[in-house]
């Protein structure tokens, strides 16, 4: 993993894993300054694993570091009714051996890319989209405005 653009984006990083802690959130893995030999004055952090509530700042904004957060559901229901509760939809993974589940699922959920059991591996060919406040939306004042209405949608699946 490479190090952040600078240290103004590194702070960002690191206030939002204190203000994650100060809101409840449990540090399950690393978050923290990373010293990287031969690589000094580098913009490291370690990545990071949070859990706690969905009303937890590192839960509903977009940090745009090496930080991950986990949230507990109960069933199924609950998991998309997570999902789709947030004010952001660029992309997320479904991880299931059940692939009837999987696609259920991802076609649930309020977001522009599902992949199912992989995470960014985008097939030459297949729109990446966005939904909710992530990405720039399609066109303005242009035929790509209409399918702002129509939310294109993209569901890939690793084939081993």
């Amino acid at each position: 993993m490479g190090p952040l653009v600078s240290v103004k984006r590194r702070e960002r990083v690191l206030g939002y894993l204190k203000r994650g802690e100060e809101e409840g959130a449990t540090q399950l893995l690393g978050g923290g300054t990373a010293q990287v030999p031969g690589h000094e004055g580098g913009y490291y952090v370690t990545p990071a694993l949070l859990s706690g509530s969905p009303d937890n700042v590192c839960a509903k904004e977009e940090i745009f570091g090496p930080v991950a957060y986990v949230m507990p559901f109960h069933d199924e229901e609950d998991a998309i009714e997570l999902v789709n509760q947030s004010d952001y939809g660029l992309a997320n993974s479904v991880w299931t051996k059940d692939l009837e589940k999987a696609n259920r699922v991802a076609e649930s959920l309020a977001v522009g890319i599902s992949y199912i059991n992989t995470h960014n591996d985008i097939p030459m060919g297949v729109p990446l989209s966005d939904c909710n406040r992530s990405g720039f939306g399609g066109g303005v004042l242009g035929p790509d405005t209409l399918l702002d209405c129509w939310r294109p949608q993209s569901i890939t699946r690793r084939r081993d």
